[in-house]
């Protein structure tokens, strides 16, 4: 009897691997397809929403390399210096910024981190120091947000609020030029605008729509970067909540 003819069992299981291989490069495709699709109508949407804010700006600070504030100020109305964060700590770059920034055409800010560790008077005396007379031509920026044991389950926020709010009234009276505090919704929500209802805010991480008039400032992307004769340097972009007409007025 005739044996008939047949392929080796290797032969089926490589063929069915390769199969496998096959439509696993097809699935990869498919998905990277879809996300780069999601990427630019996300990139279209965000374009579009950018639209609406026409005065835009950067945080700077000593990670963001030498920049060149003229052209800086060519696409940007805005830059706010990193100067202190707590009571000891001040950035490498800030007395450098601050004075090339004075020659370009563009509105400079200073920032301080605010720290629960340390006394809202030596952070005061801190920032004074540090800054002098250099406070530029903008309001004040206190960044505020947790880390390590300060969140809103600390049974102590409600001392640090008053810390916050002590080292606002203490920067406000000394430089007469307005503060306004930059936090996430979280940290705006629970920790900020108890103690300080009427201030000027600056959201981070803040979405480019539906906020009020009180939200002076939107950063909608922390780790941002521009580009300056092929160098990358990395910012945090926002936009002023309004138009160029309001920016007139709030910087006056």
């Amino acid at each position: 009897m005739k044996r008939s003819d047949y392929q080796p069992i290797y032969e089926n299981t490589f063929h069915r691997h390769h199969r496998r291989r096959w439509w696993a490069l097809c699935a990869l495709i498919i998905v990277l397809l879809v996300a780069g699709f999601g990427w630019f109508q996300w990139q279209a949407h965000q374009k579009q929403q950018l639209a609406n804010y026409p005065v835009r700006g950067v945080i700077v600070n000593q990670d963001s390399g030498y920049l060149d504030f003229q052209q800086l100020a060519k696409h940007h109305q805005f830059v706010y210096l990193q100067a202190t964060s707590g009571a000891t700590y001040t950035d490498d770059d800030f007395s450098d910024n601050y004075s090339r920034s004075q020659g370009a055409d563009i509105k400079v800010g200073v920032m301080h981190t605010f720290s629960f560790t340390t006394t809202a008077q030596h952070q005061f005396e801190h920032v004074v120091e540090t800054v002098g007379t250099d406070s530029g031509s903008l309001p004040l920026a206190i960044n505020v947000s947790y880390y390590g044991d300060y969140n809103s389950g600390n049974t102590t926020m409600a001392a640090q609020g008053q810390k916050l709010k002590r080292l606002v009234d203490l920067l406000q009276q000394h430089y007469q030029q307005g503060i306004v505090v930059l936090a996430n919704r979280q940290v705006l929500n629970q920790f900020v605008k108890p103690v300080l209802p009427q201030q000027d805010y600056w959201i981070a991480g803040g979405h480019l729509v539906g906020h009020a008039a009180q939200i002076r400032f939107i950063e909608y992307d922390a780790n941002a970067s521009i580009t300056q004769d092929g160098q990358e340097h990395a910012v945090a972009v926002s936009v002023f909540n309004g138009t160029h007409q309001a920016w007139t007025k709030y910087t006056e």
